[in-house]
């Protein structure tokens, strides 16, 4: 206790003293107290076993006497409140709960350190209260130490839960769900049910990035949700419950702000092998340069592309291959016209719209690629063809 007088060093040390040999009736009241405590504010008292919390309290106030009597040497004082915290964080007391018990430990130890100083001399009791900010150090320099061992042991625990997480993640994409006792280690370990409503989205980012966090609607609308990473990508597995893919994707948008990709939905936990690789061919049919979702069921067409690149790539030479062999600008021009079309239902008047020229220009557009391409735009095959080569990826554009 440096910088104190040595008659208030000596009372404090001595205060201290008397209150060690009334340990045991100090825990006792305070396990009274503590499970009263429990229950009243955090609606539960089975976290601690009334030993554990008696022994706990024991500990940690003699700690905090040894300290306020200076006997800090070796730090030995530390080993009872970094074990409590540890131990804490193992049960899952929240960090709240225990530092509230501790409180009240404080305040009961301070009731029996005062009552035992009121038993002194008048002088020594004045001795004591000056020295009063010993106590209160003591305690804090104990409760920090708790906290620490709570820290550390919860970061071991949580990197334990997300490295068996990842692993489960992993198998289940891998598809080794198919085995029942996969799945069931899976449902033990991620808290969802072998048999449900399954979709799987992947995300390309950063492994730290906020694709990493919960999305708080999806727990409001019943949507169950385990997420890590695998490989180069983070993997969303979600158990729909009673959630439309369709709502379930307009759910999700808002929060993803990187490419991704989503699985149609599959029949539980043997099937999220195959519902992760409808997921990575939804990621394909996002341009690598377009942040946001790909829906499955919304680019079935685009998907099915994806699907057989090299069959799409010869579709394309073998449809558009002579519009392909023109220069760039003339390139362009015709496959953005082709494509404009397209999406004005084949009408020539707002595709020039869209093209921002005159219904002439463009079906004098369509006539040139139908002469490059040999075969008549009105051809429904021709059509389908032409959509499906403008889809093929290529290096060109």
């Amino acid at each position: 206790m440096p910088g104190q007088p040595h008659a208030v060093r000596k009372v404090i040390r001595e205060v201290a003293t008397a209150v060690l040999a009334e340990l045991p009736a100090f825990a006792d009241r305070l396990v009274e107290r503590g499970a009263v405590e429990e229950k009243t504010f955090y609606g539960r008292g089975d976290w601690m076993a009334p030993s554990d919390m008696r022994q706990s309290f024991m500990d940690n106030a003699r700690s905090a006497l040894l300290l306020m009597g200076g006997e800090d040497e070796g730090r030995d004082w530390m080993a009872a409140p970094l074990a409590t915290g540890r131990r804490r964080a193992e049960q899952g007391v929240p960090l709240e709960a225990v530092l509230h018990l501790f409180r009240l430990g404080t305040e009961l130890l301070w009731d029996m350190l005062l009552a035992a100083a009121r038993r002194r001399s008048p002088d020594e009791l004045a001795d004591f209260v000056d020295g009063v900010m010993v106590l209160w150090q003591a305690t804090d320099r104990v409760s920090m130490a708790m906290v620490e061992g709570y820290r550390s042991r919860e970061i071991q625990l949580q990197t334990r839960a997300n490295r068996r997480r990842e692993r489960l993640l992993g198998v289940l994409v891998e598809g080794r769900g198919v085995d029942p006792a996969v799945a069931a280690d899976a449902e033990a370990g991620l808290g969802l049910p072998v048999h449900g409503r399954y979709v799987v989205v992947l995300v390309v980012c950063d492994l730290a990035a906020e694709e990493m966090a919960p999305v708080p609607e999806l727990a409001a609308a019943g949507v169950r949700v385990a997420v890590a990473p695998y490989r180069d990508r983070v993997v969303w597995l979600l158990e729909l419950g009673g959630v439309a893919p369709g709502r379930l994707a307009a759910l999700l948008t808002p929060h993803l702000h990187h490419r991704a990709g989503m699985s149609g939905e599959v029949a539980g936990l043997a099937e999220i092998g195959i519902a992760y690789r409808l997921a990575e061919l939804a990621l394909q049919t996002q341009p690598p340069d377009a942040p946001g979702l790909a829906v499955l069921d919304d680019r079935l067409p685009e998907a099915l592309v994806a699907a057989s690149p090299r069959l799409a790539q010869r579709l394309a030479a073998k449809v558009l291959g002579r519009v392909l062999d023109l220069d760039d600008e003339e390139r362009q021009v015709l496959l953005e016209t082709l494509r404009a079309w397209f999406r004005a239902g084949r009408s020539a008047t707002r595709a020039g719209e869209l093209l921002y020229c005159h219904r002439n220009t463009v079906l004098n557009r369509l006539r040139k690629l139908e002469q490059l391409t040999g075969a008549s735009l009105e051809d429904d095959r021709h059509q389908l063809c032409c959509r499906l080569a403008l889809m093929a990826p290529r290096e060109t554009p």
